[in-house]
C-alpha cells in the first residue's frame, strides 16, 4: 500500500512538472519561423511575384527612340542640312572628317541644286512688276547672292589641284551656261551687274586656261576638240549669253583653223585610239 502510494506520487509529480525540452523548437515557433522563411526566400513566392509583373508587362506597349539611320531617311533636306551645321558648330574638329567621308559631286549634282536656287529666283519675283527693275531685284537679292556664291564654289571645286582632269571643268561651264546662266533676270540693279559681269570674267579666264591646257596634253586632244563639237557649243553658247564669250569661239576657231592648215598629217588608228579613250 505504501509502494502504491509512493508511484501515485510519482505521477501526480511527473504531471505537474512537465519535462523541459532539450534542443527542440516550439511548434509554434516552428510554424512561424515555416511562414516568414516562405514569405522571404521561397524562390516559388518570388516566380509568382515574376510572373505577375511579367504580365503586367505584357498588357503594356513602351515607347523608344527611332534609329539614327531611320531619323536620317525621315529628316527633309533643310532639316538634315541643319543637323549636319549644328554638330560642326558644336564639334569643329569634325569638319575635315566630314568633308573627307562625303560623296563626290558630280556635274549634275552641281547643276541641279544651281538649278533649283534659279527657281527659287524665278519664284520669288514679284508680279505686276518689271522683273529687271531694282524693286524685283531687292525682294531676291538674298537669293541671288546666294546663286551666285554656290556657282563660284561649284566652279573652283572642278579647277585643279582638286580635279586634275580639264574637261571636267570645261564641261561644267559649257552646260551651266547652255542650261541655266541665261535664264537668270537680267535685272538692272548695278550689285547684280557687278555680281555678273565677273562670273563672266572668271568664266572666260577658266575656259581659256583649261582648253589651252586641255590641248597642251596631246595632240589628239584636238581631234576629240572637233569631234565632239566644241565650237558649234561656244557659238551657241554665245548666242545665248550676249556674245560674252567670244573670245573662247574665237580661241577654238584659231586651233581648228591652225590644225587644218598645218597640213599635219594623222593616222587614222592614232584617231581612233584618242576618241576611245
Amino acid at each position: 500500500m505504501g509502494a502504491f502510494n509512493q508511484h501515485t506520487s510519482d505521477i501526480n509529480s511527473y504531471k505537474l512538472t512537465p519535462k523541459k525540452s532539450i534542443g527542440k523548437r516550439k511548434h509554434s515557433d516552428s510554424i512561424d519561423a515555416h511562414l516568414n522563411y516562405n514569405a522571404s526566400f521561397n524562390p516559388l513566392g518570388t516566380s509568382r511575384t515574376r510572373m505577375i509583373k511579367k504580365n503586367r508587362n505584357m498588357n503594356q506597349i513602351f515607347g523608344q527612340k527611332l534609329s539614327l539611320s531611320r531619323l536620317i531617311e525621315t529628316l527633309d533636306k533643310e532639316k538634315l542640312q541643319n543637323l549636319v551645321k549644328n554638330l560642326i558648330n558644336d564639334n569643329p574638329e569634325l569638319t575635315d572628317k566630314i568633308i573627307e567621308s562625303s560623296p563626290i559631286i558630280t556635274i549634275d549634282d552641281a547643276l541641279n541644286e544651281l538649278e533649283r536656287k534659279l527657281d527659287m529666283i524665278l519664284a520669288n519675283i514679284p508680279y505686276k512688276v518689271d522683273i529687271t527693275s531694282d524693286y524685283s531685284f531687292l525682294r531676291v537679292k538674298t537669293q541671288v547672292n546666294d546663286f551666285f556664291h554656290s556657282l563660284s564654289d561649284y566652279s573652283l571645286s572642278f579647277l585643279p589641284p582638286v580635279e586634275t582632269d580639264f574637261t571636267v571643268s570645261i564641261k561644267f561651264l559649257k552646260r551651266f551656261l547652255l542650261e541655266i546662266f541665261h535664264n537668270l533676270p537680267d535685272f538692272s540693279a548695278v550689285e547684280y551687274k557687278y555680281y555678273r559681269n565677273l562670273t563672266i570674267e572668271k568664266f572666260n579666264l577658266i575656259l581659256e586656261n583649261s582648253i589651252t591646257n586641255y590641248l597642251n596634253e596631246k595632240k589628239q586632244n584636238l581631234l576629240l576638240l572637233i569631234n565632239e563639237n566644241w565650237l558649234d557649243e561656244f557659238k551657241q553658247i554665245n548666242e545665248l549669253n550676249n556674245n560674252s564669250f567670244m573670245k573662247i569661239q574665237l580661241l577654238l576657231e584659231s586651233e581648228i583653223d591652225n590644225y587644218y592648215n598645218s597640213g599635219s598629217l594623222i593616222l587614222n588608228t592614232e584617231v581612233s585610239s584618242a576618241i576611245l579613250d
